[in-house]
């Protein structure tokens, strides 16, 4: 596929997806700043993949993930906005090493009888990568709304291997969204850490 057929195929998505990949690349950027109002964005954003993945791309666990981070999203949004409202705003914290190799260990097991259930009963494609990825965001979901530095390099691996699943299922506009989403991810990466390293900065100087 050369690039005009890349962009013929783009502009013949769907005002669904377009909503799904500006609202989606606003979540992502707000989180980098650390502003509460991107948890509305992201509500918004995954209600759009949802369906797409549902009714298009037939990636069951993807639609279930969507699903979920709508419900996180009210959740995160309370977390982050209480801090800004009472002006104590969050610090950026991380996680022992043991503790994200537990997890990623518990999401490859986990994910074997998940995808299972799926391909047979919801006709999902890439089932055990597509329940791994899912498993994965959800703990990636968790660290973002607790502000765990390391929340990125999960969303920089996750995104990259989403942007090849929907590239493969012919989802080009939302594989440019994970394409996007993954080089911001680095950002937001170098942005939180030079922002926890102010933090202890100070902390010391106190």
């Amino acid at each position: 596929m050369n690039l005009s057929q890349l962009a013929e195929q783009i502009a013949q998505q769907d005002a669904m997806e377009w909503i799904g990949l500006v609202t989606g690349v606003l979540y992502v950027v707000l989180a980098t700043y650390e502003k509460p109002s991107c948890w509305l964005f992201g509500i918004l954003s995954s209600a759009c993949i949802a369906w797409k993945s549902f009714t298009d791309y037939h990636l069951m666990a993807d639609v279930v993930l969507q699903l979920f981070y709508m419900s996180i999203g009210m959740y995160g949004l309370l977390q982050w906005y209480h801090g800004s409202a009472s002006n104590d705003k969050k610090p950026i914290v991380t996680s022992p090493w043991r503790r994200h190799l537990v997890v990623i260990f518990g999401c490859m097991i986990l994910s074997w009888p998940l995808s299972w259930i799926l391909i047979h009963y919801a006709d999902a494609r890439y089932g055990y990568v597509d329940t791994l990825l899912t498993c994965l965001s959800v703990w990636a979901t968790f660290l973002l709304i607790r502000k765990d530095l390391h929340n990125w390099v999960y969303w920089i691996w996750i995104d990259a291997l989403y942007l090849v699943l929907y590239w493969k299922t012919d989802g080009y506009l939302f594989a440019l969204l994970f394409l996007i989403y993954a080089l911001i991810s680095i950002y937001g990466f170098q942005r939180w850490k030079i922002s926890m390293d102010r933090q202890e900065y100070i902390r010391n100087i106190d």
